[in-house]
Order: structure tokens, then sequence, then C-alpha cells
């Protein structure tokens, strides 16, 4: 090999690197600071996590996705280093919502000049992610859902039993989420941002439907190749989840033996091999 050959080699192989190191950003859209981590390269993949956690969830799936796709992981607004703004009069806007959330991935895809791209959600992310499936179809390509619960009635009666408890659940959710929340975010505000998670959490209907007897309605306005993901022992009873599938034209299900609803979070690679699988 000649000295251009390896010179041109070299250049290559730090091009490669680099492209793998993730660069870790925040941007201003609707009124807050959106932290957002930006990786790899090809289609651009969208992951978003679950409600009170944050995007590090994905970085064990991230260290192979990066490979393969562009992979944009986002804290949500409230959320690991992510702010949000907190008002004494909800009517002000300061109650989070869903649709809130997916109006700030929208802002960043325009901010980033991403037209389109696959999305990942899990829980709460899988909520925001089939939101802007439903109302913005076309910036979706393919979509998949782990542990998607769409209203605040919907659970196994263990889970539904706590979220029914408003003194237990922000106990349990104080001594889970709290110390990880005040060490990450940048103006933290721990009651505020877990009292408006869990109004969120027990919202009736979690997307704005038209019709108030079915919640699952605006799902049917999504058009991209969908898989839904529910583990065996999900704490989402099943007849919501096939009433879900059901909802979603043409989507499929899996469910994935010895799993529950934190499937992706304890078992990585097993959740990469399914997300590669079907996004190819």
């Amino acid at each position: 090999m000649n000295y251009k050959s390896t010179v041109k080699l070299l250049f290559l192989v730090a091009a490669l690197l680099a492209s793998t190191i993730s660069q870790a950003r925040t941007a201003s859209v609707n009124g807050i600071h959106l932290y957002y981590e930006d990786v790899g390269w090809g289609k651009p993949l969208i992951m978003l996590h679950g409600g009170f956690g944050d995007s590090d969830m994905w970085d064990p799936h991230t260290a192979l996705l990066r490979f393969h796709y562009r992979v944009i992981k986002i804290d949500s607004r409230g959320h690991g280093r992510s702010t949000d703004i907190y008002k004494d009069d909800e009517a002000e806007g300061g109650r989070i919502t869903y649709q809130l959330m997916a109006r700030d991935v929208l802002a960043l895809m325009d901010k980033l000049r991403i037209d389109n791209a696959h999305f990942v959600g899990w829980s709460d992310g899988a909520v925001i992610a089939a939101d802007i499936a439903a109302t913005q179809p076309h910036r979706v390509d393919q979509l998949m859902l782990f542990g998607a619960a769409f209203g605040g009635n919907v659970y196994n009666p263990g889970f539904q039993s706590l979220l029914n408890s408003e003194n237990l659940f922000k106990d349990f959710i104080d001594l889970t989420y709290r110390a990880a929340y005040e060490a990450k975010n940048p103006k933290p505000r721990w009651t505020k941002f877990r009292d408006g998670m869990y109004k969120l959490w027990t919202t009736p209907c979690y997307l704005v439907s038209m019709n108030p007897d079915n919640c699952l309605e605006p799902l049917g306005g999504i058009n991209s190749a969908t898989l839904v993901v529910v583990g065996e022992d999900e704490i989402v009873s099943f007849a919501h989840t096939l009433d879900v599938v059901n909802a979603i034209p043409d989507a499929s299900l899996q469910v994935v033996p010895l799993a529950g609803h934190f499937f992706p979070e304890t078992q990585p690679l097993r959740a990469t091999a399914i997300i590669t699988n079907f996004l190819d």
C-alpha cells in the first residue's frame, strides 16, 4: 500500500470512528432546553424512553445500532437532562402532555433537518412516537412500540392498584426515580415533575381523540409499518395490547417470552435483535 492509499485509509477510519462518537447536545425548542445525543450514520432512528427515565436506557442498544443507523436519543421534556416550564396555573400551559412532548420531538427534527425517521419508543416513548405517527404520518418511516399503553385504566390489576393509590404511587416513585432525576436534571423540581407525570398517567385517554369513547381512534391515522412488542408478563393488559394492534392498520404483534414491561432495559441485546430484524 502506497503513502496516499495509507493516508486515505487512515482518514476513512478516523471518519468512521468520529461518526460513532456520541454527540451530546441541547436544543432550544418550545421554550425548553431539550437534551439529545446524535450518533452513527445512515437512516435516522429516533429512540424515545419511558416515563421518569431518560435516554441513557438506550445506551446498550445504540452501541450496536449506530453502525447501521443515525441514532438520535432524546430526553423527553422535564426528564433526564431536559428542562420544562412549570407554572402554578395549569391553564397557562404548565402541565406536561404527550402531545407537548411529541411537538418537542418534531421541533428537534426540524432543527436537525430530518424530514423522516424510524421511531422506536418504549412505554411513554411509545405513546409519543405513536402520536407523531398518527398526526404527522409523513415524518415516520417504520414504527416500533414497546409496552405501549394509551390510557390510565388499561393496566393489569397489580399496577392499576398502585396507580389508583396516589400517595402510595408517589412514595414508590420517590424511592425509585428521585435520586437519579435530581442528579441529572439541570433545573430539578421533583415534586412538580412527579405530580405532573402522575396526572398524565391517570388521564383516561393519552391521545387526543375526537371520540371520547374510543381513545385509540387516532391510531387509525398511522400508515407506517408498525410492530407492537410486549413481554408476556406486561403491566399493560393483553386485551388493551390487542386493541392497539387492531387500531393500527396492518400492525404486527410480537409477544416476548420470559419478559416484562421493562424488557428493553433488562434484556437490551434481545431487544436490539428485535429492533434490527424489524427495521431491516
